[in-house]
């Protein structure tokens, strides 16, 4: 794998937790259900399962997005040509925010793709 393929799956990596948190929201809710002592939890967490999956499918519509548009040349790009991260609170002697590049690895300051 090379370090685009490498980009793509840090970039899904968060909707792969989404789904795990699905699954296992999903099997905790069964077993509380057939607990006499524990089956009123499950009436209100009976959405959680559903949100979760659903945040999950936004954001994998999102992720697949925006790598279509880094493809293209567009978006929140480094210099390399990889997709930028999330915002991270960063010093302020250093230049404040920046985001991480997910092929290089590299911290962009907030200054350099605005």
């Amino acid at each position: 794998m090379d370090r685009w393929d490498w980009m793509a799956v840090r970039a899904y990596v968060p909707t792969a937790g989404l789904l795990l948190a699905a699954l296992v929201s999903t099997g905790v809710l069964t077993r509380l259900q057939a607990s006499p002592l524990l089956a009123g939890l499950v009436s209100g967490g009976k959405w959680l399962p559903v949100l979760l999956l659903t945040a999950a499918v936004v954001h994998f519509a999102w992720v697949t997005y925006r790598l279509c548009q880094a493809d293209k040349g567009k978006g929140l790009l480094c210099g390399c040509g990889g997709l930028l991260g999330h915002e991270r609170a960063g010093r302020a002697s250093r230049g404040g925010a920046y985001r991480r590049c997910y092929a290089c690895g590299r911290n962009i300051n907030h200054h350099r793709y605005e």
